[in-house]
């Protein structure tokens, strides 16, 4: 004849407990696992973002007769390049506003009367800087001006943040030695 007395209570919480210790060391796996992909996923974004910007920056500030110095107004560092390889002169103005932990660029056609620039731009987002942007005028060494624009990009929450830097030097190609940094497109930076 067959036992059929069945599971005790006993038993069955031993074996109920024993599910819920796997559940919840499985759980809490899966969890981390895709909290860290969150993170590892936010950090590539924020890269390939300012990765983006570096390269649009490249392209416009290589070809630039002229690359002013830095400077700050209400907080936010900004510094202007010109650009007369399209035809009319053109100044584009790079502002980092730490506020908002922005790099946002504007543009103006140079020479038209009364300055006009176009609407902020945003280049790249979630970014601090101490320094932004060093401006380097063309010397014996480097006949070119220069400016370095240095950046970090940071994501993933307080809890676990993540941070990369970016630094670039741009050389204005178009410059020499007799280039002055103070006439370049500094008529816009009063304007908010």
């Amino acid at each position: 004849m067959k036992d059929d007395s069945g599971y005790t209570l006993a038993e069955a919480v031993v074996t109920m407990v024993i599910t819920a210790v796997f559940m919840g060391i499985s759980t809490t796996s899966i969890l981390s696992l895709y909290s860290s992909t969150n993170r590892a996923q936010a950090v590539a974004d924020s890269q390939q973002q300012l990765g983006i910007a570096f390269g649009r920056l490249d392209r416009q500030i290589r070809y630039a007769s002229g690359v002013s110095t830095p400077g700050t107004v209400d907080g936010a560092t900004y510094v202007e390049f010109l650009s007369t390889y399209t035809g009319a002169p053109v100044c584009t103005q790079l502002r980092f506003r730490p506020s908002t932990g922005q790099l946002q660029e504007r543009t103006w056609t140079q020479g038209t009367g009364a300055v006009a620039p176009s609407g902020w731009q945003q280049l790249a987002s979630g970014v601090s800087a101490t320094t932004p942007f060093q401006f380097f005028n063309a010397d014996a060494t480097y006949n070119f001006q220069r400016l370095e624009v240095s950046l970090t990009a940071t994501s993933g929450g307080a809890a676990a943040p993540m941070s990369r830097q970016f630094r670039a030097t741009f050389t204005a190609l178009n410059t020499s030695l007799t280039t002055q940094s103070s006439t370049a497109c500094a008529e816009g930076r009063s304007i908010a």
